[in-house]
C-alpha cells in the first residue's frame, strides 16, 4: 500500500490563488490479531508494518515469547490491514488500559522498567552530526509535512529510520526492526522528531537504550521517570545546541 496519495488543492499565498496537486500522507487502520483474538487497531502509515506490530507487542509486553516473526501474516484489505500473529504462550493483557492521544495504545505506565547504568559515552559533536543527518533523511515528512519520524543510531551513523503519522508508531517500528534483525539496543541512541513524553521514556527504558534525543522538549513526567530508570534525555537539539535533562555522564562535553 502506497503511503502517499495525490490530491488537488487550492493554495492561497500573498493574494495569489493556485490550483495544484499536493502529496497527502495515507492514514490506514492496522488491526492486530493474536491467536485470532483482536487486540487493538492502530491508525498508522502503511510502511514497515511488520516492524510496527512486532515492536508494539513486545514493547507493550503483550507477548513475551513463543512466537515466530516469520509466521506473521499481513493481509491488505480495502479499508484496513490485518496482521495475524500466532503465539504458543499466553497473552499478557493484565492491567493494560487504553489511552487516547496520537494513537490508541495499551499503557504500561505503572510498569516501570528496571533501572540501568552503563559505560556508554558519545562526543557531543558526534551527536550534533547524527541529528543533523537524521533530520535530512525523512523523505515522507519532506513531501507531506504530516508524519513523525524516529531513528536508531550507533555513535557515528544511523542504522534505521521509520516514519509514521503516530510518533509512538515510529518508535515501535524502530524497536521492531532491531528485534527482527537481532540488533542489540543497549549501546544505541534513539532519535525522535516529536516531544519526549512519559510513554516514550517507558518504551525506551524497556530496552535499556542509553539515550533518547529530540528537537522538542520532554514533559515533567518523562524527566522524572528517566531520572529513576537511568535514561539520558536530550531535548531541543537544534544545530550545535541542546538541553541535557537527565544522566549527563553519557555525554563527553
Amino acid at each position: 500500500m502506497d503511503p502517499v496519495i495525490s490530491r488537488k488543492i487550492i493554495k492561497v499565498k500573498e493574494n495569489i490563488i493556485q490550483s495544484l496537486e499536493d502529496s497527502i500522507a495515507i492514514e490506514t487502520k492496522i488491526k492486530i490479531l493474536v491467536n485470532d483474538i483482536e487486540i487493538i487497531s492502530l491508525s498508522a502509515t502503511p510502511l514497515h508494518i511488520k516492524e510496527l506490530v512486532v515492536g508494539y507487542i513486545l514493547t507493550e509486553n503483550i507477548i513475551k515469547e513463543n512466537f515466530c516473526p516469520q509466521e506473521i501474516e499481513i493481509i491488505e484489505e480495502k479499508e484496513e490491514i490485518k496482521v495475524k500473529i500466532y503465539s504458543a504462550g499466553p497473552l499478557n493483557l493484565n492491567g493494560k488500559t487504553l489511552t487516547s492521544g496520537c494513537m490508541s495504545s495499551f499503557s504500561f505506565i505503572n510498569e516501570l522498567p528496571e533501572s540501568y547504568k552503563d559505560n556508554f559515552k558519545i562526543e557531543i559533536e558526534n551527536l550534533f552530526l547524527l541529528f543533523k543527518d537524521f533530520q535530512k533523511k525523512s523523505e515522507l515528512y519532506k513531501s507531506t509535512g504530516c508524519v513523525h519520524y524516529a531513528g536508531l543510531a550507533e555513535k557515528e551513523k544511523i542504522i534505521f529510520l521509520a516514519e509514521d503519522i503516530g510518533r509512538h508508531n515510529a518508535v515501535d517500528k524502530v524497536i521492531g526492526y532491531a528485534f527482527l534483525n537481532k540488533i542489540p539496543l543497549e549501546d544505541k541512541i534513539l532519535l525522535i522528531s516529536g516531544r519526549i513524553s512519559s510513554e516514550m521514556v517507558l518504551k525506551t527504558g524497556r530496552w535499556k537504550i542509553p539515550i533518547i534525543v529530540s528537537k522538542s522538549a520532554p514533559t515533567s513526567l518523562a524527566i522524572e521517570l528517566a531520572e529513576k530508570i537511568g535514561l539520558t534525555i536530550i531535548g531541543f537539539l537544534r544545530g550545535n545546541r541542546c538541553n541535557i535533562y537527565t544522566h549527563p555522564y553519557r555525554l563527553n562535553l
